[in-house]
């Protein structure tokens, strides 16, 4: 609730509306970008979910799915994760599909952190949606 209250309130304050507003993490942070993202597609977007993974544990709060159609993703891992294993960004696309969000995926020959080339197809794909 921290979160979808800080994103509010964020928008509120800069006149930010929900359909320029993207959010992205990191390992845990990306598990709550999926979250915030899935639950309350109404003030976002779009997330990134940047070597990490979309919890089960969220499926009795989804948002109905013609809210989901709206969304979109995009998924980056590092093939060579030691902490969340590349298996996590499967099957997110996989529920990804199965929930209609249109989404990206990409690889990176890197283990659980941001390389260069991460942050650049990240940037590009904010980028791409808010052009």
């Amino acid at each position: 609730l921290a979160l979808l209250d800080f994103v509010a309130q964020l928008q509120d304050k800069l006149a930010i509306a929900p359909a320029r507003t993207l959010v992205a993490g990191f390992s845990q942070g990306g598990i709550m970008a999926a979250s915030l993202a899935l639950t309350r597609p109404d003030l976002v977007a779009g997330f990134a979910i940047l070597s990490g993974r979309i919890l089960r544990e969220i499926e009795p709060a989804l948002a109905p799915r013609a809210e989901l159609a709206k969304l979109n993703a995009l998924i980056a891992h590092g093939e060579l994760d030691d902490r969340l294993p590349v298996s996590f960004a499967q099957q997110s696309e996989s529920w990804l599909a199965e929930l209609g969000v249109p989404f990206q995926s990409r690889r990176f020959r890197a283990g659980h952190q941001i390389t260069q080339k991460i942050a650049e197809d990240l940037f590009a794909w904010v980028n791409q949606r808010l052009a």
